[in-house]
């Protein structure tokens, strides 16, 4: 299983996820639970685009440039979940990145800045908040010892679903769980070749679909 291979299950999975708030009729299991396999996996293919690139400047001005291009559209199709006022996924990324770059520079002695861009992921309000900044870099440490990654992801899973896991009715919550941290097995099958070359397709697709979204919901309003 190559990058583009991973990029597309995201893709595809990123549309199911979203699908249901700009046309509610197409909520079932599939929208509601297998969407949530699509952050994971981009959060893994932070890490790797990292590996991969030769400018890291020229990678975070990429990521930082279409999270700018991204904001209206996302803001858009956040009225229809019913909170726009947040920073979309690039941007959690490329604090996600961060993470990794000064982890990569100074090991464990960047621990207080780490902890310091996961906090800023929580107060800027990005996509998945702080949660979405700390997988990026779990999925980037880890991804030497892949046992250990799955089990590290699935206890960070666990932390961040660990008050809805008890409800009273937690069977969603439960759901959401396992489906969010599958992502992790998958990349067993990672075969760490990049596969056909398609820089911009989620820089691009990302923005697109969510306006599309948008537009179809004014459509059937």
């Amino acid at each position: 299983m190559s990058i583009f291979s991973l990029k597309i299950i995201a893709c595809v999975t990123m549309v199911l996820d979203h699908i249901k708030y700009a046309i509610p009729e197409t909520t079932c299991f599939a929208t509601q639970y297998l969407g949530r396999i699509a952050f994971p996996l981009f959060a893994f293919l932070v890490g790797e685009g990292y590996c991969h690139t030769s400018n890291l400047k020229k990678y975070s001005k990429r990521l930082i440039v279409f999270a700018l291009i991204s904001q209206i559209p996302f803001m858009l199709f956040r009225t229809l979940v019913g909170e726009w006022r947040m920073l979309n996924i690039l941007f959690t990324l490329l604090l996600g990145l961060g993470t990794i770059a000064v982890w990569d520079k100074f090991g464990k002695k960047s621990i207080p800045i780490i902890a310091l861009l996961v906090f800023l992921g929580k107060i800027l309000r990005v996509d998945y908040g702080w949660y979405g900044v700390l997988s990026v870099f779990l999925l980037y440490v880890f991804r030497e010892r892949k046992i250990l990654r799955i089990f590290a992801f699935a206890m960070l899973n666990l932390i961040y679903y660990q008050n809805r896991l008890f409800l009273e009715n937690s069977l969603p919550y439960l759901i959401s769980y396992i489906c969010t941290t599958i992502p992790v097995i998958f990349l067993l099958f990672y075969n760490g070749k990049l596969g056909r070359k398609t820089k911009y397709l989620y820089y691009l697709f990302y923005p697109l679909h969510m306006f599309l979204f948008y537009i179809i919901n004014l459509g059937i309003r």
